[in-house]
């Protein structure tokens, strides 16, 4: 008897010792148990930044930032803001909620409606109207989680606002809006803006939003279906990498990571295929305004026939498969979270855009 007593009261010493790890490290713990990369990106900022020309659409994004910033008291403004060169907060976005990945800025609860009324006007000015529908979707499925769970913080009061650098209509600096499943990262030089990395997704992904029943993701899980099933038996064999969903190459913490493109290739495609490949791409991209959306259609179109398109998973299952595209300038993935062994409809997915040669601006920005 003596012998349990001791080996429990050494259970309970050791279950304190994680709970206190966990508790005291939340990201360490999060990186050990998923094997998640949280250190900082490990990039050079450049030390100076000559001024470049700008455009109507940054002189109307960096108006609403400053606009929204100028909102703030000394204490919020301090918790928006970072050095350029903060490469820490420059990569601290994640799938997770908050509690498993502490974010940095400044939080959506601590807002006031004229606050939140200035940081939807900068949205609604970075993002396009497809964009800002999604956040509200984004924000609605978010909604839908307890708020009192014992660990990890969720709810939309849990989403984070921030700035690295100054908002300039010519010097760079950076604009982070995101919680859990969602991080949209922007960059803006001048009249350059990119918009890698960009998480989207959610969980659950079928919402009722405004009286109506959403499904957040139809519009890319039905182009991409429409893609894979206007394929041939031979392109189909191309196209499809493997029967299982795998997930994302490109998540959070992957910064530089390069992945070789697999499926079918954009010039073996024939126009009408082309143009669904398009609609794909345009599904995720879209979310950007549409200055911005348009100067990068231009790439994603001059780069079509060297794009390509893979699936992995069930070819007769919307939403259960992952599929990806790749190009020199445009990787947009799509990881589903549900298996169809645990559910008839998908509802967890984690979606994203990567630049590979531009992520976080670094061709503007990073030392050569």
């Amino acid at each position: 008897m003596r012998i349990i007593l001791i080996a429990l009261g050494a259970l309970a010493i050791i279950l304190a010792s994680v709970a206190a790890f966990v508790f005291a490290n939340p990201k360490a713990a999060t990186s050990i148990v998923f094997g998640v990369d949280t250190s900082p990106i490990d990039i050079e900022i450049r030390d100076s930044f000559p001024p470049r020309p700008t455009d109507a659409k940054t002189e109307a994004i960096t108006a609403a930032a400053r606009d929204f910033l100028d909102a703030l008291d000394v204490a919020g403004r301090a918790s928006a803001t970072y050095a350029f060169t903060d490469n820490k907060q420059r990569s601290n976005w994640s799938n997770f909620p908050e509690g498993m990945i502490p974010r940095g800025g400044l939080k959506l609860g601590s807002l006031n409606p004229e606050q939140t009324a200035l940081l939807d006007a900068l949205l609604a000015e970075i993002m396009s109207p497809l964009g800002v529908r999604n956040l509200e979707y984004q924000l609605a499925a978010e909604r839908t989680f307890p708020t009192d769970h014992w660990f990890n913080n969720y709810g939309v009061d849990h989403y984070y606002v921030a700035f690295l650098g100054n908002p300039s209509t010519s010097e760079p600096w950076m604009f982070q809006f995101g919680g859990h499943h969602l991080g949209i990262n922007v960059t803006i030089y001048g009249a350059d803006v990119t918009f890698s990395p960009m998480l989207t997704g959610g969980q659950p992904l079928s919402i009722d939003h405004e009286g109506e029943r959403v499904f957040l993701l139809e519009d890319e899980v039905t182009a991409a279906q429409e893609l894979l099933e206007s394929l041939n038996e031979s392109q189909r064999n191309q196209a499809v990498r493997g029967n299982q969903a795998i997930d994302l190459l490109l998540g959070p913490g992957e910064y530089g990571t390069i992945i070789a493109p697999e499926g079918i290739k954009g010039a073996d495609l024939t126009d009408v295929q082309r143009d669904l490949m398009i609609a794909l791409i345009q599904s995720r991209l879209g979310f950007i305004n549409e200055d911005d959306h348009a100067a990068k259609m231009e790439t994603v179109l001059a780069e079509l026939d060297d794009t390509y398109f893979g699936w992995w998973g069930p070819t007769g299952a919307p939403g259960f498969a992952y599929f990806r595209i790749t190009a020199p300038s445009t990787i947009i993935e799509y990881a589903p979270q549900d298996s169809l062994k645990e559910a008839h409809a998908q509802e967890h997915a984690h979606s994203m855009y990567r630049d590979p040669g531009n992520d976080y601006g670094m061709k503007w920005i990073g030392v050569e």
